[in-house]
């Protein structure tokens, strides 16, 4: 909620200068204008962008708007399943969680995790890890190394659309300069039209430069920012499950698998400890 008010003071603070300057909305107005600028940068996306990646950098923007499943509460629930899945390993066995990994959805043990089995990316990551050991494939090292090379990955594909969307957002002054241009080609048709036709079309001319600067530094640039902020927060669960699980392997204690975690969080992101230590505590009572 809070991004949208802050587009709604953007807008509503220039839109309201402009008023009190004594300008009039209607001159703004111009169709043709945001045409020219808005269908430019659209079909540069286009050009730039495969299909999928198109839908990612859609799934992105509404991202920015929609609730992020990267809260406190989600990493509490997250440090909760980590320190439960250690516990069970440790009574019955690696072997145990099989039954868990194969059939997550279906599994007693990750139901209590709505937030976590919610969140299809953050799942995966998780069951990939754990089947590698309950198949004895990897040692702590190498799981390691493959979840590095996992989180390397994601980062680089997920990055795309920001990085897309930011060299749109720079071209789109240019882009404003392009619509004005058109515009004074039109006035120098419309110059035996008198002083007040004249004007009209020159400033018809200039809302594209003003359309282009205002789309590029009031909405875009804010817009791959907030992107990149909820991909550093996808990224820091990522690298929590992967410090928690490399514990794991390592066969530490619960309550060191759970703290090791817990510390890979962001400060905003990151549980109390002597609240998930009682949380895990009453888990180890159930």
């Amino acid at each position: 909620m809070i991004r949208h008010i802050g587009l709604l003071i953007v807008f509503g603070c220039v839109l309201g200068g402009f008023l009190i300057a004594g300008g009039k909305i209607p001159t703004l107005i111009q169709p043709a204008e945001f045409i020219v600028i808005a269908g430019a940068a659209a079909g540069s996306l286009i050009v730039s962008l495969t299909p999928t990646m198109l839908r990612k950098l859609l799934r992105r923007i509404l991202g920015v708007f929609g609730r992020t499943p990267y809260t406190v509460h989600a990493a509490g629930e997250l440090l909760r399943l980590l320190y439960q899945l250690t516990v069970v390993a440790r009574r019955e066995g690696v072997l145990a969680l099989e039954r868990h990994v194969r059939e997550p959805h279906s599994s007693p043990l990750f139901s209590g995790y709505p937030v976590i089995t919610g969140n299809p990316r953050l799942m995966r990551f998780i069951i990939e890890a754990l089947m590698l050991q309950v198949d004895g494939a990897v040692d702590p090292d190498d799981l390691r190394e493959i979840l590095d090379t996992e989180l390397d990955t994601h980062h680089g594909e997920e990055s795309v659309p920001g990085n897309v969307l930011q060299k749109m957002g720079d071209a789109l002054p240019g882009l404003g300069i392009v619509a004005a241009v058109l515009g004074i080609i039109i006035t120098m048709g419309h110059m035996d039209g008198g002083p007040e036709v004249v004007g009209h079309h020159v400033a018809a001319a200039l809302v594209g430069t003003f359309l282009g600067v205002l789309l590029a530094y009031g909405l875009v640039q804010p817009l791959v920012t907030a992107m990149e902020g909820n991909l550093r927060d996808e990224e820091n669960f990522l690298e929590a499950v992967k410090s928690g699980m490399i514990a794991f392997a390592h066969g530490k204690a619960p309550v060191v698998v759970t703290e090791v975690a817990r510390r890979t969080f962001f400060e905003y992101n990151r549980p109390d400890r002597e609240a998930t230590e009682e949380a895990c505590k009453a888990l180890r009572a159930a």
